[in-house]
Order: structure tokens, then C-alpha cells, then sequence
């Protein structure tokens, strides 16, 4: 139960990040905030960085006057002083008063509840068996107002006993007597706690009065487990001599009425220690300008190692504000440009905004960090370098390319381009900004992203790798030229092509790494992914071929004829054939239901209501989204699969309805639930659907018929409104048109019938009983009344 109630506090939060406008400015803050923190060191600073020990490499003298703190000094007498102030604890000096007079006034009730029930049954005293249980059960009405002023609850076995004794003041006095001693002495809540503190006391400070005393003798006090025990050791005495059900029911009254009444006071204690310190005065040494910290040759000691750090504050303070703040307007200009001119409105992004934005943010990040880790290594390398870092050749083995690469296999090459543009400009900024840095990063990244742009399988991936490398070092020859002469400029050219090369191909290696992952994590569906789905031995399509072959036909059959309409109208051929393939995947869950599958000829809707055959035809799109998340095809297929009917009705169960004289039908419950079609993709596999399933009902399936066929489904859906949120246009309805009249005729036309005898050969029409009554003709069923648009005719 936990591990479901993790998985939908997970779930939640997902929705609630994926609906949010505040995330884009949240990862626009949380981007402009650690690349400014990654920028802190600034190249171009003198570093006084030492440890104890260390030789110092040169004179050291103070710029300017100073003062340093001792910070090892004073943090000793801070932890002096905290030592040294007693723990406050409060004392409720009212929680006695308020049990015993809770007792009291419980008692008092019993005994006024005893007197007016034998006034009302004018009996002086219950002498009989029968008139004292009869006494009691009124009692037992009275119990909850008692035990609401006892402060406690208590049995029905308990409340007789009292009852018994008459609730008498005897009764009040032991419980008083037994609780008044031990809350006099004091129950701490927590012991162990309270016993560390036994070497310097305790503050015990009453809450009533303010009253405060210093307690050393701490062990006196009870822990609340002890004071239980404590109540039948103090009762002992006190109910000698009483009934053993009475001396037992007065200690268990005793213990559970028993409280805490001194409790730490954690705030005030700390405030006490806060004041405390507040009065300690830091120790400050002064330093003069032209001082000499260390000289070149001296080992660095504790005083030195202060006056260093400090000094190393001040340079920093000094330059750090200035650079910081002029690398977080930058950085959050780009990134505000380049959001509203192009990733705002852009379609690829508009429909998960948010889910893009944290993928961008995330790859930005980790390969900002990429870079300042060649950064590090470069300065650990050579720490002399220090404003020079463009002249060394680590910058090119930085594997920008890949965030390019793979930002293009999820997003397009459009974004990509945006995207390396910003990734290149903050990587030039971590490597000094030279401007031969940012054209190898940029010409290196669009290029990459280029040549993976149309690439399906993931070998493609190492192709592209190789010639980036090829590529790189072309590029490196190129800027060691452009780059002012050198030393070494041969030994230069190697170093730098042996880098970039080698950039190149790490690249490609991460990229093929980060590609699945990012698929599972962001559930992004790539091409190589879309073309493992397409393979007819998914385990998923080999079910459908079994236990519904005659589904499996058709969705083959859909698949073809979107495959080859996307191609017409230059949609996504390949993402439209794979959600052709699944879109009807639900009918795994009642295959006799749908009559493709129905290898009898009985068909099950025969004896089923209209509405009823309505919600079992509805129930295959959200079983199929169902299987789609089981067998986890992704984001892409699932929308195949919801959206592939839209909105339409469900005609000839609508019109069998009608015909059955029913009067209040709701045309809705005939309806699938949608959405319509939100890209071309689904809108092709709607129409393709509609299609194979209306040509395949044709009792004589020739070329006219065929076309007639097509042109009037697509009209029917285009005016039914079902393509008014994909953006196709009658173009591109012209064009699907033509392509579903030359597949589907060369499918269904017409055969001759070879015979053994002439005389076998039989005349008349073939009934067709392979597909389901909703997508044929309502037969001489009244049609639906619709708002029809006389278009123009399709695929002609």
C-alpha cells in the first residue's frame, strides 16, 4: 500500500510539473543561478590559496589596509560560551490544580447523578439485586459527561466500582493525595535528555510565575514510566485497608491521569546561548598595506594561513560582484531572446511546454558542467594558465556536439540549432571567451546535428560520430592557422586535431548511451525506437495476429494505406504507419465483439441493447491505451490510439436506437470521447482506418465504387469537424484521397472465379460478414441528420 501511495504522490507531482507556467522562468532562474556559481572563479585572479605546510612560490604583500578575523579563536569561545548555559526547562505549576479538580468535580457529578435517580425513582436506597442494576444501566447514560470532567475515559466495569462506592470523596481523596506527591516532586517528559545535563544543572523555570531556580540534583525527577510505577509504590499506604477492585482501579485512574509538567524550553535556551554570544568580542588582527604575509620560500604556518585566506577575500570580493553580475545579465538575456522569439510558440513544444523546457534545462546543465570539468583539468594541469585557457587544446575534446545531436533526435533540427547556440555561448564564456573557441563549438554542433537529423537506426549514430571526428580535425587545422603564431605550431596542430578528433567520437559514444535513457525518462520516442516497434515480431503485434487475426489483417491494411498518405502529403510516414499497427489494440480485450475477428458468422451484438454494443466499441480505445502503457510504446502511439476515432458517432447502433423507437437518446453516448486528431498523423490514421474498414464491406468493390466510397467517408468525417484541430488542409485531403483509391483497389478489385465445372459457378452477390455493423451502412435504417458541407469532390 505504501509503495501505490509513493507511485501516486509521484504521479501527482508529475502532473502538477507538467501543467505549472511557472516552470519555464523557474529553470531560467535555476540556469542563470548556477552558471554564474559554476563562474565564481574568475581566470584572470591572483590565487592566495594555501595550506598549512605549503613553500610559498613568491612574495606575498597586502594590496590595501585589512582587518582579519580569528575565526578559529572565536569560534572556541562561542562553543565556551554555549557550553556554559544551563538547559531551560518550564514548570506547569497549574497542571496539578487542574487534574485534581477535574477528579473533584467528576466525583461530584457521580454523586449528584446518584441523588437525582433516587429521587425520580423515590427509592431511598437500591436493597435489591434487580433495582441496583436497573440504577446502574441510567447510570451508564451519565458515563460520557464523567469521564469528559475526569479528562479520561475508563470501562463500563470501572464506572460500577465507582458507582458501587457512590462516587465517594474517600475515592477523591486517594487519587488527590497519590497524584499531588508526584507531581509535586515532577515528571520530566524526556529523562535521558535531562540526565546530560547533570553535571552543569538545569534552569527550572516556572511558567505561571517566571520564577526560574537552578536544579543540580536532577535525578529526582521522574520519567513518565517511573511516575506510573511511582503511583502504586505512593498508594501503597495511602489504600491500605480499601477493597483490592478499588485500590486497583484508583492506581490505573492515577497513571493515566498523570502528565508531564516540566518540559525542555529548546527556544528560550537557545536565545539565552544567541545573547550570550552576541556579547563575546571577535578577535581582529590588522593589516597594513605593503605588509609582508609570506616571503617566496617560507612555509605557510596557522597565522599566515589566516592572514592568506582573508587576503584572498578581499581580491575576491573585490572582482567577483562585478563579473558575477554581468554573467547573470547576459545569461539570462540570451536565454529570455531566444525563449520568446523562437521556443515559445513554437508546435513542436506547445503541446508539452514544459516537459521540453526541463529536458533543454537538464542537457544544458550537464554539459555546462562538461565544461567546466575540462576547465578544472586544465588548470590542474597547468595552474600558470590562468587568463589563458584558449591557447589549450582541451576545449575541443568537450563533447558540446552530442547535446546537439541528441536535443535534434528528440526535438528537431530547428530547435537544436537554438539550443547549441546558447550551450556554445556559455561554454566560450567557461573557457575565457575567445571567439575561435565558440566557432569550433557552434560549426561542430550544427554540424553534428545535421547529419543525425534524418538518420533511424542507431549505427547511424557511430557514422556520424566518425565523420565529426573527420570533421573536427579539419576544423582544428583550420583555427591553429587563424590562431596568432605559436612556439611549437606543428607540435600545436597534432595536439589540437589528436583532441578534437577524439571529441568527435566521444560525442557519438554518449549520444548512443543517452538516448535510451532519455527516451524512459522523458518517454520521448525517437526513430529508432518508432522502427523497433514497426517490426511485425513485437511480441504485442504477434498476440494481436493470434488471438485477433482478423484485427491484425486490418491494422496491416491501415498501416499501409497512412504509411503511404503521409508520404503524399510529406507527414511523418514512419510515426503514422507504427501508430496504424496499434491503434486498434483495445480489441485484444473483447475480440468476438468486433466482427473482423467473428470466424463463426454469429454476431454477439445481436443480443445486445444498442447502448450497450455503443460502450463496448467506446472500450477498446481506453483498453488499448491501457496495453499501449503496459507494453510501453510511448507518448506518440498512445495519441494514435485515443485519437483515431475522435469524436465521431457510432452510426448504426445511433440509427438501430432511433429505429427501436427510443425517444430520449443522448447522441453522446454514441460518441467516442475523443480528442480529434491533433496532428496530421492521427488525422491520416483516422481517415486510413475508415477507409479499409468501408471498402472492405463493398459487396462488389470495383475502381468507381471504391472511389466513391473514399471520397464520401472523407467528406463525412471533414464535415463532421473531426479534422479541424490537425491542421490538414484539402490539399492534402485531395492527396490522401488518391493514394487510399490506388491501394485499396489494388487490394479489393475484383477476381475471377476459377471453377472446376461452368455450371458450378454460382450468380448472385456475396455477402460480406467481416467487418463490424457501425462501419458499414445502417441498412434501411432512418440516417442520422447532420449539418453537411457540399466540398469539393476528393481524389479526383
Amino acid at each position: 500500500m505504501k509503495k501505490i501511495n509513493n507511485q501516486g504522490w509521484v504521479k501527482r507531482a508529475g502532473q502538477t510539473l507538467s501543467s505549472t507556467p511557472y516552470l519555464p522562468p523557474v529553470m531560467l532562474l535555476l540556469v542563470v543561478a548556477l552558471f554564474a556559481l559554476a563562474q565564481t572563479f574568475d581566470h584572470t585572479t591572483e590565487s592566495y590559496a594555501y595550506k598549512i605546510g605549503d613553500v610559498a612560490g613568491r612574495d606575498i604583500k597586502a594590496p590595501k589596509d585589512f582587518f582579519i578575523e580569528d575565526k578559529a579563536t572565536n569560534l572556541a569561545k562561542m562553543n565556551n560560551v554555549k557550553a556554559s548555559i544551563r538547559t531551560v526547562y518550564d514548570f506547569d505549576d497549574n497542571l496539578l490544580k487542574n487534574i485534581t479538580d477535574g477528579i473533584a468535580s467528576a466525583m461530584d457529578f457521580g454523586r449528584q447523578m446518584l441523588q437525582s435517580q433516587d429521587n425520580a425513582l423515590d427509592i431511598p436506597s437500591p436493597e435489591s439485586a434487580e433495582s441496583s442494576d436497573t440504577t446502574f444501566s441510567m447510570a451508564l447514560a451519565s458515563k460520557p459527561e464523567f469521564e469528559k470532567k475526569l479528562g479520561i475515559e475508563i470501562s463500563n466495569g470501572a464506572f460500577q466500582i465507582l458507582f458501587n462506592e457512590k462516587f465517594s470523596e474517600e475515592v477523591t481523596g486517594y487519587l488527590t493525595a497519590i497524584i499531588g506527591t508526584i507531581l509535586t516532586n515532577g515528571i520530566v517528559s524526556n529523562k535521558e535528555i535531562l540526565l546530560g545535563e547533570e553535571e552543569k544543572g538545569i534552569t527550572l523555570k516556572t511558567i505561571q510565575s517566571h520564577k526560574e531556580r537552578v536544579v543540580t540534583d536532577i535525578k529526582v525527577f521522574y520519567g513518565p514510566d517511573q511516575a506510573k510505577t511511582m503511583v502504586r509504590v505512593v498508594g501503597q499506604p495511602i489504600l491500605k485497608g480499601v477493597n483490592y477492585s478499588l485500590a486497583n482501579l484508583v492506581v490505573d485512574i492515577g497513571q493515566r491521569l498523570l502528565q508531564p509538567n516540566i518540559t525542555l524550553n529548546k527556544n528560550e535556551t537557545e536565545k539565552r546561548i544567541s545573547q550570550a554570544q552576541e556579547r563575546i568580542k571577535p578577535t581582529l588582527y590588522q593589516i597594513k598595506a605593503g605588509e609582508m604575509i609570506v616571503r617566496e620560500g617560507e612555509r605557510v604556518d596557522e597565522l599566515k594561513l589566516v592572514k592568506l585566506n582573508a587576503l584572498n577575500e578581499q581580491v575576491e570580493d573585490k572582482n567577483v560582484i562585478m563579473t558575477i553580475t554581468g554573467i547573470c545579465m547576459f545569461t539570462s538575456l540570451l536565454l529570455l531572446v531566444v525563449y520568446f522569439l523562437y521556443l515559445k510558440d513554437h508546435p513542436k513544444l506547445g503541446r508539452d511546454m514544459n516537459k521540453h523546457i526541463t529536458f533543454l534545462t537538464l542537457g544544458l546543465l550537464l554539459y555546462i558542467g562538461f565544461t567546466e570539468l575540462a576547465v578544472y583539468i586544465a588548470h590542474t594541469s597547468n595552474p600558470e594558465m590562468s587568463g589563458k585557457i584558449a591557447s589549450s587544446a582541451i576545449y575541443m575534446v568537450v563533447p558540446l556536439p552530442a547535446a546537439a545531436m541528441i536535443t535534434c533526435i528528440f526535438l528537431g533540427f530547428d530547435i537544436a540549432l537554438y539550443f547549441s547556440l546558447v550551450l556554445c555561448s556559455l561554454c566560450t564564456i567557461s573557457f575565457g571567451g575567445g571567439f575561435q573557441i565558440f566557432l569550433f563549438f557552434f560549426l561542430s554542433s550544427i554540424t553534428a546535428a545535421y547529419w543525425i537529423k534524418e538518420r533511424h537506426e542507431r549505427h547511424h549514430f557511430i557514422v556520424a560520430g566518425f565523420k565529426l571526428a573527420l570533421f573536427n580535425g579539419c576544423l582544428a587545422i583550420a583555427l591553429v592557422f587563424f590562431m596568432p603564431s605559436q612556439v611549437l605550431p606543428w607540435a600545436i596542430l597534432l595536439k589540437q586535431v589528436i583532441m578534437a578528433v577524439g571529441g568527435g567520437v566521444f560525442a557519438a559514444i554518449l549520444t548512443v548511451g543517452f538516448t535510451p535513457l532519455i527516451e524512459v525518462l522523458f518517454n520521448y520516442t525517437t526513430a529508432a525506437k518508432l522502427l523497433e516497434f514497426s517490426n511485425l515480431d513485437q511480441p504485442l503485434i504477434k498476440k494481436l495476429m493470434i488471438e485477433a487475426p482478423g484485427t491484425y489483417n486490418h491494422s496491416v491494411i491501415v498501416a499501409t494505406l497512412a504509411e503511404a498518405a503521409a508520404s503524399a502529403i510529406h507527414a511523418d510516414s514512419l510515426k503514422t504507419k507504427v501508430m496504424a499497427y496499434y491503434h486498434d489494440i483495445g480489441k485484444l480485450d473483447k475480440t468476438m465483439y468486433f466482427i473482423e475477428n467473428q470466424a463463426d458468422g454469429r454476431n454477439r451484438h445481436d443480443k445486445l441493447s444498442p447502448s450497450m454494443s455503443a460502450l463496448i466499441l467506446i472500450g477498446h480505445v481506453k483498453k488499448g491505451v491501457e496495453i499501449a502503457k503496459k507494453y510501453k510504446l510511448g507518448n506518440e502511439i498512445v495519441e494514435g490510439i485515443i485519437q483515431h476515432h475522435g469524436t465521431s458517432l457510432i452510426k448504426y447502433f445511433y440509427n438501430k436506437s432511433l429505429k427501436a423507437g427510443n425517444e430520449n437518446i443522448n447522441e453522446d453516448d454514441f460518441r467516442y470521447p475523443g480528442p480529434k486528431p491533433q496532428t496530421r498523423e492521427a488525422g491520416i490514421v483516422m481517415l486510413a482506418d475508415v477507409a479499409e474498414a468501408a471498402t472492405r464491406a463493398l459487396e462488389r468493390p470495383t475502381p468507381s465504387r471504391i472511389q466513391g466510397r473514399v471520397k464520401e467517408l472523407i467528406n463525412d468525417i471533414f464535415a463532421d469537424g473531426q479534422l479541424e484541430e490537425c491542421e490538414m488542409t484539402l490539399k492534402d485531403l485531395h492527396q490522401i484521397a488518391k493514394s487510399f483509391n490506388t491501394i485499396l483497389t489494388s487490394i479489393y478489385h475484383s477476381r475471377i472465379e476459377y471453377t472446376d465445372k461452368p455450371q458450378d459457378k454460382k450468380i448472385g452477390k456475396s455477402k460480406d460478414t467481416d467487418r463490424q455493423p457501425p462501419r458499414g451502412e445502417a441498412g434501411n435504417s432512418p440516417p442520422v441528420q447532420k449539418d453537411r458541407t457540399d466540398l469539393k469532390r476528393l481524389g479526383l
